[in-house]
């Protein structure tokens, strides 16, 4: 029975990633360093309201036979790093939350593991949270407006600063424009070799297939003046349609 058992390998901790809409990584980029960092303390509160509601809502150990038992735990272990670009370049503000997967539960004081059921299941709500929270911080902090992205699914709308350059934002996005052309060709086969659309599950392993497939090298470190150098050099006409829209909105 024992030899029979689906192998099981320990998990030695998990990592989430908060990152705000393209405008929002553009604003930054873009704006002079005092806005600059006004945007970047936006989205640290945004993280840090965001990983509070997580070990509120979402954060247990189990105890008992089977862990048939769910124990609240006082909160987490993690470390938190902030990037400013993309794998191929892009502006991209984001932050990875390396959480271990070791808890103090709150009961007993004892160390136990993160029931990463739960965790797994309040994936979107944790999501939904952050930008909620990134919107509300930016709107008070420099009176911007967020407005439904155009064509997007009206169930789950993907809000964007206003007054943002659209063109600006799709040509920012190219790690986004390579994942999605791999994705179509993964469903293409996939319903070409079983004759069928791919279920939800099905396709949210073809999308991770499709981010896997075409991970580029990191490119060597660079300094956030260097950063800041390239994205006004090399999109030097994006940029002034864009600063021109921006500055009108931003209220500073």
């Amino acid at each position: 029975t024992r030899a029979s058992r689906p192998v099981r390998n320990g998990v030695s901790g998990y990592d989430a990633t908060f990152s705000p809409v393209k405008s929002v990584s553009a604003l930054y980029a873009l704006a002079d360093p005092r806005i600059s960092a006004i945007v970047e303390r936006c989205h640290d509160l945004a993280v840090a309201e965001a990983i509070r509601f997580l070990e509120d809502q979402a954060i247990y150990t189990r105890r008992g036979r089977n862990g048939v038992r769910q124990v609240k735990t006082t909160g987490i272990v993690a470390a938190a790093f902030t990037h400013r670009d993309s794998r191929a370049g892009d502006p991209d503000l984001h932050t990875h939350v390396a959480m271990a997967n070791k808890v103090q539960a709150l009961d007993d004081g004892a160390w136990r593991s993160i029931d990463g059921r739960t965790l797994f299941k309040a994936n979107v709500t944790i999501s939904e949270f952050y930008n909620t929270a990134l919107e509300q911080q930016l709107t008070r902090a420099l009176g911007v407006r967020f407005v439904n992205r155009p064509g997007c699914n009206p169930e789950r709308p993907v809000r964007e600063i206003e007054g943002m350059e659209p063109a600006l934002l799709e040509h920012w996005s190219q790690r986004d424009k390579v994942i999605t052309r791999r994705h179509k060709g993964l469903v293409a086969d996939f319903q070409r070799r079983y004759g069928r659309t791919p279920t939800p599950t099905e396709q949210h392993d073809l999308a991770e297939r499709a981010t896997l497939d075409t991970r580029q090298k990191k490119h060597e470190p660079r300094s956030l003046a260097e950063q800041r150098y390239l994205y006004i050099d090399c999109n030097a006409v994006a940029v002034t349609t864009c600063a021109k829209l921006l500055f009108c909105t931003v209220i500073f």
